[in-house]
């Protein structure tokens, strides 16, 4: 059995960047300084993610990059915010970054797991309309064909689903993007 080790106390964002890969079997985010700790996605949650990774790259235009699992900061405060969303699209180019402001990030995804279904629909929906992030979809494999996908725009602060289902979907954010949801979550 292995002990695993995370501070005693609430982190700072100099402390995050600091902390060894305790462990990498696990995902780590950070949450109002508390280090929150979550198993490492399965086979077919990474397959969707990098089908979507795909799916994005070919639409994408010119000085857009597409994130996989990347650290997204969304707020400093006195106890910061970490989140590693499992799809990123961001307009930054620069490269050698460690992590992304949330100024910088035009949309995030989340690919819900067994797991993390209260969290990706409630917490991070507060996080990422908070922090003024002007897309969040969330992907649930699991959920029946209405809530297979669902997409959020950000209009006067506050996140408005402009999008949900099955089959294909276009959207305008982050830039004019057509899903075919069943064929992303088709897994071969």
């Amino acid at each position: 059995m292995t002990t695993i080790v995370v501070p005693d106390h609430l982190v700072t964002v100099e402390e995050w960047g600091a902390l060894e890969d305790i462990n990498p079997r696990m995902r780590y985010e950070l949450v109002d300084g508390n280090v929150v700790m979550s198993p490492w996605p399965a086979l077919d949650h990474q397959d969707i993610i990098g089908t979507l990774v795909a799916v994005l790259r070919r639409q994408r235009p010119p000085g857009h990059r597409v994130l996989p699992e990347s650290e997204l900061l969304l707020g400093l405060g006195p106890w910061p915010t970490v989140r590693v969303p499992d799809v990123m699209v961001t307009g930054r180019s620069e490269r050698g970054l460690a992590r992304l402001h949330a100024a910088d990030a035009e949309l995030v995804v989340e690919v819900v797991s067994p797991g993390s279904r209260r969290t990706d629909r409630i917490a991070k929906v507060a996080d990422y309309q908070e922090a003024g992030i002007p897309a969040y979809w969330i992907v649930d494999p699991a959920a029946a064909d209405d809530g297979r996908f669902v997409a959020y725009e950000l209009v006067g602060g506050a996140y408005k689903e402009v999008a949900r289902g099955s089959g294909v979907i276009t959207l305008e954010r982050p830039f004019p993007v057509t899903i075919d949801v069943d064929d992303l979550l088709t897994l071969d």
